[in-house]
This record gives structure tokens, C-alpha cells and sequence, in this order.
């Protein structure tokens, strides 16, 4: 696949960074792939945040209705035509530009995935059985699965259990072979891989959260992302399921009293919600930076926070009357956060309750979580109440959470194939573009650039 070929090049280069201080950079005989041998030199490739850290999926965010450009001239003067056309839906969204990130970073973390995962088999029994030896095949696999799920996110429709067998996928690499093109799996078979890799990880990490370390994975972390995958495919049992057994691993959250909200970035990084960093590739830099100048928050999603309601000073800041993001978990900066957090748990836990008849649990989780968000002495406990205003309640405060955390896409696409008939709008220049419930453009095109090498099958918009 095209995508494997680039990296031919790009994996000796990055490995040499990643791994300065190690002896192992051998050349495989004709090719320029250098792989690591030792569990040491696997660990040193897969912390790198370079690849491991920057490869979620863009266009989603650019194409949500979280924010908008806080005028034409800003919109027209946006470095690439791809962030354009994901602003208005265009059906041409890149318009011949190639080398689409979305794309191209996930492919290459799958590609060292695959790599380790290889180099793995080959390892001495003692290694492979050594906590660390254990903790790279956990690793690695948890980082393909991710990696997958990101591609499906954006370049597939949303999971739906009776299409599952013909709607398509992406791809599916199990080996680090370049040469090797593979055609789109479907959807179900994608989703299956990406199951497979979470749960088949979750074996080798410890039963230690890594409170030192919340770049790597970890049980807590494989469940929080089960989880967020079983939340999209609309399996709500599963995500209930994996929800508990994440919380059961770490459940610490922030109580937003304590935090300055005064301050540029109220919550540093790897604060104690922090289960696993990732952030989205600044690739596009006018949504992803989240300046001041170009990008401001959606007024009309502002408007939901009261003033008792402390997510408001924590998550932006007031910019002569337009909000801007401020940081969530990244500690710095202003791009979306797009890795796990035990708050989202909780919100998968409680949505997936109430789907799965269980208002009480789900009652419960929403009181823990929101306690810790509004005034001290203000927040007045949930009750008990008819379940689909429950489940109205939890929605909202999904959507206020998690805002500027790369979930609106996917949740835009699951909640509409669950009836919620969500348009968005956008105005400018005097146009408004719209984006119906279900449609087509909600499915990114497959980059030309792959699809002239590859020949996969491209989507229909």
C-alpha cells in the first residue's frame, strides 16, 4: 500500500531519533528498514509521542460543529483546501492535494506496530515473559487497534449491525511487509480487528496504573478505549461493561474547585484524570491550534454552561466576547485533546446504563462526575426520573465535557443513525452550507494519492 511504501525511508529516520542511544539499528539485507531487536530498543520505538502520540484523525474535528472562523477573510486565507472544504462539507474535500494526514499517520503507527509485533515472535522465551517484554506486545497491540479505529472513524459510516458485512472499512495490515496491498475490509471485519487488538492487550499490561508514565498504555487506559469503541459501534452492554472495568482499574477525578480557573491552562499535563495522552497532529493549523484570532467556540454550545458551572472558566477563555478553547488535557496549548480520561468513562458508563436499563447506576455515575464540576454547594444531585430524560441530561453533559476532545464526529454519526436528526450549519459569505443527518459527506474520501497506487475503492459522497 502506498502508505507502507512512504515509511520505508520514514522508519529508519524516525527510529534513529526515537533511538539515538541504542545499538540496534541493523539493515534487513536490500531495504532500508532497520528493526529493533531487543525489548529495550521496542519500548524506546514505541514511546515515541511522534508517532505514537499525534496520528488521531483531523478532518473529524474540522468538520464538527464545535467552532467556527471568526470571520470570511480568516476562512479564505486558511493555509489548505482540505481545511476549507471540511469547513463547508464540500463533496471534493481535498481538491488535489495529497499526503493526507488522517491517512497517512495512522498507516505509519500500524506499520511499527507491525514491526514489533514481528520482532516480538522472534524473542527469547524469558524476554517475551519479562514484565517489560509483556508490556511491549500489550503495547503495541493496543496502538494498532487505535490506529485502526482512528482510520474507521473518518473514512468509514458510522457501525451499523445490519450492514456491518458490506458497508466498507479500511485496510487491514498484520504484517510490516511494504509490498503487501490489501483491499478494504468491511466495516464489521475492521471493527472485529480493533476489538481483537484492545482486548487481546489488555493480558499483557500489569495491574498497575502507571501514574509516572500516562504516555504508555495500560489496563485502565485498553478498557477507557473499549469502551469508546463500544460506544460507537452502539453496543451499549459491552460499553457499560468496559466502562466498569476501566473505573474498577482508576476512577480519580479533578474536583474543578481546586483548579485557578483564572489561569491559561488550569489543568497541567498528566493531571489525574489523565489515563492516556494523545493529541491531535497539528496538521491544519487554524482549527487545531485553536488561535484566538482565527477559531472561536460555537456560541450556541457556550450558551449550555450556566454560571455555577466551572467546565466554562476551566475549558475557555473570553476573548472580547467570543470563547476560545484554552487547554483541556494537554496542559498546553490550544489543540483538542483527543486521548482517554476517566470523565469520558464515566460518560460512556452512564449513557450506556440508561440505553441498558440501568438508571440507577446511571444516576449515580453522572452525580460522581458532576459534582466535581459546578460551585461548591451548587450542583443539585440527579433523581430519579423517566429514562429518556435521563438520557436527554446525560447527552447535554456529554457534549459539554467533551468538547474540544475529538468524540463530536463519531457521536454526530452514531446519534443520528440513533433517530436524533442533528443538521448542521454553517454561514458564510452569505451561503449557508448544511450537513443532513446520515449523509454521505459524513464518510471522508480515501486520499487520491492512495487510491492510484492501491487501487482500493473509494467512498461515495
Amino acid at each position: 500500500m502506498a502508505h507502507y511504501k512512504k515509511y520505508t525511508v520514514l522508519l529508519t529516520c524516525l527510529l534513529c531519533i526515537a533511538c539515538s542511544k541504542s545499538d540496534f539499528l541493523d539493515k534487513k539485507p536490500n531495504t532500508n528498514i532497520v528493526i529493533p531487536n531487543s525489548v529495550a530498543d521496542m519500548i524506546q520505538l514505541l514511546d515515541n509521542q511522534n508517532i505514537f502520540r499525534s496520528n488521531s484523525a483531523s478532518m473529524g474535528i474540522m468538520s464538527g460543529d464545535e467552532y467556527y472562523y471568526a470571520s470570511a477573510d480568516v476562512y479564505h486565507a486558511l493555509a489548505t483546501k482540505t481545511e476549507k472544504n471540511c469547513y463547508i462539507w464540500s463533496q471534493d474535500i481535498y481538491t488535489g492535494e495529497i499526503a493526507i494526514p488522517d491517512w497517512n499517520m495512522p498507516y505509519q503507527s500500524i506499520y511499527y506496530c507491525n514491526a514489533v509485533l514481528e520482532q516480538w515472535d522472534k524473542l527469547e522465551p524469558e524476554q517475551k515473559n519479562s514484565v517489560p517484554g509483556q508490556f511491549v506486545r500489550g503495547a503495541a497491540l493496543f496502538f494498532r487497534g487505535f490506529s485502526y479505529y482512528n482510520l474507521v472513524s473518518v473514512f468509514s459510516p458510522a457501525y451499523d449491525e445490519s450492514t456491518k458485512t458490506t458497508d466498507l472499512g479500511v485496510p487491514i495490515k498484520e504484517s510490516a511487509n511494504i509490498n503487501e496491498i490489501k483491499q478494504r475490509a468491511t466495516l464489521g471485519d475492521t471493527y472485529s480487528q480493533v476489538l481483537s487488538d484492545l482486548t487481546s492487550s489488555i493480558g499483557y499490561f500489569s495491574n498497575t496504573f502507571p501514574v509516572q508514565n500516562r504516555n504508555r498504555p495500560s489496563k485502565a487506559a485498553a478498557y477507557a478505549l473499549l469502551a469508546r469503541v463500544c460506544l460507537s459501534m452502539r453496543n451499549y452492554a459491552s460499553a457499560a461493561k468496559y466502562a466498569d472495568s476501566s473505573l474498577s482499574c482508576y476512577n480519580k477525578l479533578i474536583d474543578y474547585n481546586t483548579l485557578d480557573t483564572t489561569a491559561r491552562y488550569p489543568l497541567t499535563i498528566y493531571n489525574d484524570e489523565l489515563l492516556l495522552l494523545n493529541a491531535t497532529a497539528v496538521y491544519y493549523g487554524a482549527v487545531l491550534t485553536g488561535s484566538a484570532s482565527l477559531v472561536n467556540i460555537d456560541s450556541s454550545l457556550i450558551s449550555l454552561f450556566d454560571s455555577n458551572d466551572l467546565r466554562k472558566p476551566v475549558f475557555f477563555r473570553n476573548e472580547t466576547g467570543a470563547f476560545i478553547p484554552k487547554t483541556v488535557y494537554a496542559g498546553s496549548g490550544s489543540y483538542p485533546f483527543t486521548g482517554l480520561a476517566v470523565d469520558e468513562v464515566y460518560l460512556v458508563k452512564a449513557e450506556s446504563d440508561v440505553r441498558t436499563g440501568r438508571l440507577n447506576e446511571a444516576i449515580a455515575a453522572m452525580n460522581t462526575l458532576l459534582t466535581k464540576r459546578y460551585k461548591a454547594g451548587t450542583f443539585k444531585s440527579i433523581t430519579q426520573q423517566p429514562a429518556d430524560q435521563l438520557l436527554r441530561s446525560i447527552l447535554l453533559e456529554r457534549r459539554k465535557e467533551l468538547v474540544w476532545r475529538g468524540t463530536r464526529w463519531t457521536d454526530l454519526k452514531r446519534l443520528n443513525k440513533e433517530g436524533a436528526n442533528i443538521t448542521l450549519k454553517r454561514e458564510l459569505d452569505g451561503k449557508t452550507f448544511t450537513l443532513s443527518p446520515n449523509d454521505p459527506r459524513y464518510v471522508m474520501p480515501i486520499p487520491i494519492d492512495e487510491i492510484a497506487i492501491s487501487n482500493i475503492q473509494q467512498n461515495i459522497r
